[in-house]
C-alpha cells in the first residue's frame, strides 16, 4: 500500500511524452461551455461543476496539472447583473487585492476582451501567482497560474488566456 501512495504522488499526468513547450491542443468543457488551449502532452484536466451555485460562488472550476503538480486553475462565475470588473472583483475576489500585488489592465481572448492582471510575489508559503480576470457573455472568468516562475505553467497560462472562448 505504501508503494502505491509513493508512486502516485507528484505530478498530475502520467503521459510519458514530454511536452515540447510549443504544441497545444484545443480542450472543450461542454458542461462549463468553455474551450481553451492546453499543452499537447502531460496535462491532466479536472473539472468540477456546481449547478446550484449562489451568485457569489463559482459555477465551474477547472484545474490543470502537469508532471510537477498543479499549474493552472480556471474559475467561472455567473454575472447576471453584468457588474463591471472594478465592482465585481472587490465583492467576489477580495483576496486578489493584497497590498503587495501588481495590478494592470490586460487582455484576453485573442486580445479582444479587457481583463485585469494581478501578480502576487512569492512568499515563504506559496509560489508567485499570476491571475487574469475578465467578463464575457454573462460570466466572470479567473485564470490563475499557480507558479508564475515555472516556464511550463506560464506558457500554459498565456495560451489559455489568449485562446479562451465561451461555447454553446
Amino acid at each position: 500500500m505504501l508503494a502505491l501512495v509513493a508512486l502516485s504522488a507528484g505530478g498530475g499526468s502520467s503521459d510519458p511524452l514530454v511536452w515540447d513547450g510549443l504544441t497545444f491542443r484545443h480542450h472543450v468543457d461542454a458542461r462549463a461551455h468553455v474551450a481553451f488551449s492546453v499543452p499537447l502532452t502531460q496535462t491532466l484536466i479536472e473539472s468540477r461543476h456546481f449547478a446550484n451555485a449562489a451568485e457569489s460562488q463559482m459555477t465551474d472550476v477547472l484545474t490543470l496539472s502537469g508532471p510537477n503538480g498543479y499549474e493552472l486553475e480556471i474559475g467561472i462565475w455567473a454575472n447576471p447583473r453584468q457588474q463591471p470588473l472594478d465592482a465585481w472583483i472587490p465583492e467576489h475576489l477580495p483576496f486578489l487585492l493584497t497590498p503587495d500585488r501588481a495590478q494592470m489592465p490586460w487582455h484576453a481572448m485573442h486580445g479582444h476582451t479587457p481583463a485585469v492582471l494581478f501578480e502576487h510575489p512569492r512568499t515563504g508559503q506559496q509560489f508567485g501567482r499570476r491571475t487574469a480576470v475578465f467578463a464575457v457573455d454573462g460570466k466572470v472568468v479567473r485564470i490563475t497560474c499557480i507558479n508564475k516562475d515555472d516556464l511550463r505553467a506560464a506558457a500554459e497560462f498565456e495560451a489559455a488566456l489568449d485562446s479562451f472562448e465561451v461555447t454553446q
